[in-house]
């Protein structure tokens, strides 16, 4: 055998050595065989970790610290925000002088404010079961809707009622046991007349005059002067 021969049948028998088989390769049964398992993330932990990451992001500041300090952090500073802004409104509207606008006060429903304009005097007679006075000095208006008034009964601004300066209202111990409690006036003003019930005192107002009613102040005076001047009288 030449050489030649020798050499092939070398290769040949080195290349069956090297393949193997199909038969003999083992392989998975895909039908039998489990799956891989998945990882299953907690949402929740991947929330948890989602606000950790974006913590470590955005930087501290004194109003982060301020609500992971308290439980109710955040609340506190919305309710403070609003606050501070009605804080800057009134004081806008305050330099304005929108509460010096005696129109604005009407409209707002705040009482007429300011100092006496009118010389006050009063006349007649007061004793219990007998209310016999009159006078004159300035007419301002008050909402009596707040609460009990000093004779101890309640009333809306729509209401014909006064209240008398305290001067001729009378000390009592009960202030409802005034003479002036239940007394009828007529009030006249720039505009008219216009008859009311003593239903309440006014401690700021001077001798003659009496704080009124929206209801009745609109029918004697006019709301943007505030403080008119008025004559009254029993009925």
């Amino acid at each position: 055998m030449s050489t030649k021969h020798l050499a092939e049948e070398s290769t040949i028998q080195e290349m069956s050595s090297v393949y193997t088989s199909p038969s003999s390769i083992p392989y998975a049964d895909h039908a039998t065989a489990p799956l891989p398992s998945l990882p299953q993330d907690d949402p929740f932990n991947s929330i948890h970790e989602a606000k950790s990451s974006l913590h470590d992001i955005v930087p501290s500041t004194i109003w982060t610290r301020f609500v992971d300090k308290y439980r109710f952090g955040r609340l506190i500073l919305i309710a403070g925000g609003i606050a501070f802004e009605f804080l800057v409104m009134f004081v806008v509207l305050g330099s304005l002088g929108v509460f010096q606008n005696a129109e604005y006060r009407s409209l707002l429903g705040m009482p007429s404010v300011g100092s006496s304009q009118n010389p006050g005097n009063s006349w007649g007679t007061s004793s219990p079961g007998n209310f016999n006075m009159g006078g004159e000095g300035d007419g301002t208006y008050y909402d009596p809707g707040v609460g009990l008034t000093s004779c101890g009964g309640q009333f809306t601004a729509q209401d014909m009622i006064v209240a008398l300066n305290h001067i001729d209202y009378g000390r009592y111990a009960d202030p409802n046991q005034s003479p002036a409690c239940g007394a009828c006036i007529v009030v006249t003003g720039p505009l008219g007349s216009a008859k009311a019930t003593i239903q309440d005192m006014c401690p700021g107002c001077g001798r003659g005059s009496v704080d009124m009613s929206p209801a009745v102040f609109g029918k004697v005076g006019n709301f943007v002067d505030g403080r008119i001047a008025i004559k009254w009288q029993s009925c």
